[in-house]
């Protein structure tokens, strides 16, 4: 089929991640000892011109499907881009020093933007196969990321088992992605909305909980979650900021897109089922932060207890909460993005062991209250970002009708409250605690303080722009 200007225009953010993503590689080629600060400068200039061109196609008002309505460029997919590309924006300022360190600048850029590019290609997908290539393009990078750091034994092991689960992810997945094409004889969701109208057979059935089963893998669902500990505990920081987000919302956006373009006949199922993960998720990954030391291991069991929230939303989707809950997953996704990619970075510039965080405030006011913000708004405390993500799914569920969904909101209410000593802990120490004495200094890196405080302020007035959220995610084209 031919390939039209408009099409081109459509692929515009993804044709400048390729673009940059060679030039990156290339760069570190030619530019010799000089490679770090160049690499990371063109690195920052890619991620700013793909946020750009997604920011222009989404405020002209741009849309289409193309390659036999098989790619959509909506405002829902060009918000996701923008997610994706904004983390990309700030991690790549993040990781230059440590990229440059290792020697490996070019390498490891270059995997940055390739992740930019699955996922950006991810949230456009409406095809069942593409969609599966467009993931395996963000996960592959991904793998080589955790284990980048060959200086710390923990990356490798995270690496492997990250690889190790990844692998059985994709084949479950790809396994359901086959038996609902079986069903549908056909790949293009506006086929296998068709086919899967009327009663469930068990192979849709089974299907459907395969396809399920293997994108809660992707998203440290329980009880999928088991190798997001050590990934994120082994991987460089700057990596596993970007991994816990970019490509995460990026997967939940092409999920979403399955079950609300592809299977909205069998709504009643996949609910169900994602209510029940939803609920298993927040209780394992609060339960398990409850009893960690190290901060990132922390953030790491918090992740998968915040992918339990936006199920929530996911599981609203029904009755009258189906437009709400779809506006209520975009504004989590926004929101998560910024406070847990700043707690992240602050653990960088401090150290992972809760006790680093030990009178902070004493020796840095700002970066001490930088990570409080994150904390807060982790917790769902106004105004930070987090409150109003939670209180969209809260709002999604209370219209949907369901007494299932109002368990699983019931359970996010249980959760934020069990929640509240592991991150006030760390708030606790930096305010409340002396400095530990002969501690490790925190680090002295002006582009993951830049990123922090950035992230912070983004956090705190995240409510400025909580009404164009609204209005955005309101007109996402998805229902």
């Amino acid at each position: 089929m031919p390939v039209t200007g408009a099409a081109i225009i459509g692929l515009l953010p993804e044709i400048i991640a390729s673009v940059f993503m060679f030039v990156v590689l290339l760069g570190g080629v030619f530019a010799g000892e000089r490679n770090s600060g160049i690499v990371g400068g063109l690195a920052v200039l890619g991620t700013l011109a793909t946020f750009a061109s997604a920011a222009v196609l989404l405020a002209i008002g741009f849309e289409g499907t193309f390659f036999g309505e098989s790619y959509a460029v909506d405002n829902f997919a060009l918000f996701f881009k923008l997610i994706v590309s904004g983390t990309a924006f700030f991690t790549v300022i993040a990781a230059t020093r440590f990229a440059g360190s290792t020697g490996d600048a070019p390498e490891y850029m270059t995997l940055i933007l390739a992740v930019v590019l699955g996922a950006m290609l991810l949230a456009s997908m409406r095809d069942l196969f593409g969609l599966f290539l467009a993931l395996e393009l963000a996960t592959i990078p991904s793998y080589a990321l955790v284990a980048f750091d060959r200086s710390r034994r923990e990356s490798a092991e995270g690496g492997m088992k990250y690889l190790v689960t990844g692998v059985i992810a994709s084949s479950v997945l790809l396994y359901g992605l086959v038996l609902i094409y079986g069903v549908a004889g056909s790949a293009n969701l506006t086929q296998v909305a068709e086919a899967f109208s009327g009663e469930l057979t068990p192979v849709g059935l089974v299907g459907i909980g395969l396809m399920v089963s293997g994108f809660a893998f992707k998203l440290s669902a329980a009880p999928f979650h088991f190798w997001t500990p050590d990934a994120y505990q082994g991987a460089p920081t700057s990596a596993a900021a970007f991994l816990s987000v970019a490509p995460k919302a990026a997967t939940f956006a092409v999920l979403l897109r399955i079950l609300v373009e592809g299977l909205p006949g069998a709504t009643a199922t996949w609910t169900s089922i994602i209510a029940v993960i939803a609920i298993l998720t927040m209780f394992v990954g609060n339960l398990s932060a409850l009893r960690q030391r190290n901060v990132r291991r922390m953030l790491a069991f918090s992740s998968v207890a915040h992918s339990g929230y936006i199920l929530v939303a996911f599981a609203a989707i029904q009755g009258g909460g189906q437009e709400t809950g779809v506006q209520a997953i975009l504004i989590y996704s926004a929101a998560y993005a910024v406070m847990n990619l700043g707690a992240f970075f602050a653990i960088d510039l401090v150290g992972e062991d809760a006790k680093s965080f030990n009178g902070l405030f004493k020796t840095q006011p700002a970066l001490a209250l930088c990570m409080g913000a994150f904390m807060a708004a982790l917790v769902g405390i106004p105004p930070f970002s987090g409150f109003f993500g939670k209180a969209w799914v809260i709002l999604a569920g209370a219209q949907s009708g369901s007494v299932l969904v109002y368990a699983a909101v019931g359970a996010l209410v249980i959760n934020s409250v069990i929640s509240l000593p592991y991150y006030f802990g760390i708030v606790r120490n930096m305010f409340l605690e002396e400095p530990v004495s002969g501690g490790t200094a925190p680090k002295d890196d002006g582009g993951v303080r830049f990123s922090v405080y950035a992230l912070a302020i983004l956090t705190t007035i995240f409510i400025l722009f909580f009404g164009l959220l609204v209005t955005l995610t309101g007109a996402s084209g998805l229902l």
